[in-house]
């Protein structure tokens, strides 16, 4: 990494290189995925040939809506969150620029297309590459983590001694486990993985979320709930993107 202009510090800086993006469409694409903390995924509607298993769940323009909670302007994006079957989640965030300063942006942005239209009509390759330059030489750090994958041939000679109307039931042993710990590391900046983390670190370090209100706002499974409804409540967290 020898172009390395140094690692990102916070999620401020973050936020100036997305405004710093030449290609408007791709600057707002960006804007939009920070501000849904989201997966390329959830902001391109355009799929590449060479793509497999990769479903695009980016926005039409009929996905938003303009509400007003205790006296605030709310931007309401409503998205289709990937890895999750599509699973419907709205991000409300305030329309006054001094309290979030993408929001209208991203709204007079979605007003140019009609309900049914793609509103980033191009492939995560695009996008890369239309930001790549704004993100050049920078780098984020990833703490250290465990992959932990299963051994499937043992997990299947274990499963041949059950019945097998009841493999559904067993458990995967610690024994059929194998654990690759991965080191504390640096890795480049793009829009995939780096916005949805900066996005995050934001709503916990400068507006408090907790846990639970992170998973709720970026799609993630909620703990000790399988209510497919908990992602549409964003009154649940927004008094607090009022700080």
């Amino acid at each position: 990494m020898s172009d390395v202009k140094g690692v990102l510090p916070n999620y401020k800086t973050v936020r100036g290189l997305i405004k710093n993006i030449e290609s408007n469409e791709y600057r707002i694409g960006a804007m939009y995925g920070y501000l849904i903390a989201g997966r390329v995924s959830e902001i391109v509607t355009k799929v590449s040939p060479s793509d497999i298993g990769t479903k695009p769940n980016g926005p039409h323009g009929g996905d938003y809506d303009v509400a007003e909670y205790e006296g605030h302007e709310v931007l309401v994006l409503n998205v289709k969150t990937s890895k999750r079957d599509g699973l419907p989640r709205d991000i409300g965030v305030p329309l006054d620029s001094t309290l979030e300063p993408f929001a209208k942006p991203v709204l007079e942005y979605f007003m140019r297309f009609k309900p049914d239209d793609p509103v980033f009509h191009y492939t995560r390759q695009s996008l890369h590459s239309g930001t790549r330059d704004a993100f050049s030489g920078y780098v984020y750090p990833i703490e250290p983590y465990t992959i932990r994958d299963i051994d499937q041939e043992k997990l299947d000679k274990i499963l041949s001694k059950v019945p097998e109307e009841l493999h559904t039931l067993i458990k995967p042993p610690s024994t059929v486990m194998n654990e690759t710990k991965v080191p504390r590391h640096n890795r480049r900046l793009a829009l995939h993985g780096s916005m949805r983390h900066y996005r995050l670190m934001e709503l916990a370090q400068r507006y408090g979320f907790i846990k639970e209100e992170r998973d709720i706002y970026s799609g993630h499974k909620t703990s000790g709930s399988d209510d497919r409804y908990t992602h549409l409540n964003w009154r649940q967290y927004f008094r607090k993107l009022l700080n």
